[in-house]
């Protein structure tokens, strides 16, 4: 069963509905608790954190000619990496995509004063160090934006509840000391109804406006890291490049894989059988005018076996591009395939119909899934499978899981079966889970960008 996400068409009054749909939009909100609790422990860890860097770093670039100062440089570096590397994990749990980190120098076996020249000397150690510091600017502003953002929401949904303990009126303010020019001062009996609606009005519109503010901040907290926490330009180019062969190899490992299967094959059955049907033709003929029966029936086995070969070639090519791959898009295809299979399957779908996805990652998808609901077939028992495909909220990513509540027990062995799907999704530029326990369920999860 597919459930795709449909944009809004104009003219057709759907207009209103869909906003307030994708205001409320399940996916846009789920973040936000997360998002929510990231900011607002921002603030206690810029707080703490980047004083004690500056501090490590101020006594010890004063005292770095007694020598106490080169130990407490050491400190502050190691108190850099570790909070770089514990904001990166923090940025990945918030639902940012994740960040590659630099490749550190190895230290282990060197002498302790190249040790030390390494690390202090490191470009990459100080950009750390630079953002440590920078942080208390950062997370003291986020932190406290976002305090004051869920105070809103929280003040604006209770007020109603102690507005009578608050002081509101100008007569109260005054006899607090807090003296602020009134424009307007409304009648006693006003006051508290038009205070409580002024404060739900605000909070009403920090929490509709929250999704989009948590986003902003983390996004602007992960715009930073990337720059300061991130592999630099030639890291991050050298391991594309490093990805890039890997997944050349692999690609090239399973093409030929599969081509060699496919020649198997075909030598092994839909050959084979051509061969027989020949034989048979040929016999027929020669029986045509002297045992018209006989003749007869090497004519009813060559139908028969005919109709077998071409069933069984239509099994071979099952991994190719079919029609309905190429004319209707990958999740009818997907559909299809669960219709085929013995096994009753479930396809859940939301891709936007208007996504354009590479022929090359829907024709693979397609070959993985395949050989996988094969399998399932073959080897798990199952009674039920589901295949899920979503594109990721950044457009450009394909989650496919295919999943059944067989007996487990799967893994990847180098040279068969699974190993060879694994290497085709890597020749795509993606990745690969496989979480198969013993005694079950076996879930293989794919990530492929396109």
């Amino acid at each position: 069963m597919s459930q795709n996400d449909h944009a809004p068409s104009p003219g057709t009054g759907e207009t209103p509905m869909l906003s307030w749909r994708a205001l409320f939009n399940a996916r846009r909100w789920s973040p936000v608790p997360r998002q929510s609790l990231f900011l607002l422990t921002a603030l206690p860890l810029a707080l703490t954190i980047p004083v004690a860097l500056i501090v490590l770093v101020s006594v010890g670039a004063s005292l770095l000619v007694l020598g106490v100062g080169v130990l407490l440089l050491l400190a502050a570096a190691a108190l850099a990496r570790w909070f770089g590397t514990f904001e990166l994990r923090r940025l990945a749990w918030a639902g940012a995509h994740p960040i590659e980190p630099p490749d550190w120098p190895a230290l282990a076996g060197l002498p302790l004063g190249r040790r030390i020249t390494l690390v202090l000397l490191d470009r990459r150690q100080w950009s750390y160090i630079g953002y440590t510091a920078l942080y208390l600017a950062l997370g003291t502003i986020t932190g406290s934006l976002a305090l004051v953002w869920l105070a809103s929401i929280a003040n604006g949904a209770t007020r109603w509840l102690w507005n009578g303990w608050a002081v509101t009126t100008p007569a109260e303010l005054a006899a607090a000391g807090i003296n602020l020019p009134v424009l307007w001062s409304p009648p006693p009996y006003l006051q508290g109804p038009l205070t409580i609606l002024a404060y739900a009005t605000v909070g009403a519109a920090a929490l509709v406006t929250l999704p989009w503010f948590t986003n902003a901040m983390v996004g602007l907290h992960d715009r930073l890291a990337r720059v300061f926490l991130g592999r630099f330009g030639p890291e991050e180019i050298d391991a594309q490049m490093s990805g890039l062969r890997r997944s050349r190899r692999a690609s090239v490992a399973a093409e030929g894989r599969a081509l060699r299967k496919l020649e198997r094959d075909l030598h092994d059955g839909p050959q084979q059988q051509l061969l027989r049907l020949q034989f048979d033709l040929a016999a027929a003929q020669r029986k045509v005018a002297s045992d018209p029966e006989a003749a007869s029936r090497l004519i009813a086995e060559a139908g028969r076996r005919s109709a077998d070969t071409l069933a069984e070639l239509r099994h071979l090519v099952r991994g190719l591009a079919p029609p309905i791959l190429q004319d209707r898009g990958l999740v009818v295809a997907l559909q299809a395939l669960a219709e085929r299979n013995p096994i009753p399957t479930t396809v859940s779908a939301a891709i936007d119909p208007g996504r354009d996805i590479e022929p090359a990652v829907q024709q693979g998808v397609y070959f993985v899934v395949a050989e996988l609901l094969a399998n399932s077939v073959k080897h798990s028992d199952a009674r039920r499978v589901t295949i899920t495909c979503l594109a990721a909220a950044d457009g450009r990513v394909l989650d496919v899981t295919v999943a059944d509540d067989g007996q487990g027990g799967a893994w990847l062995v180098p040279g068969h079966g699974l190993s060879g799907l694994a290497e085709r999704v890597e020749g795509l530029g993606g990745t690969w889970t496989l979480d198969s326990p013993p005694g079950g369920p076996t879930r293989v999860m794919l990530h492929i960008p396109f």
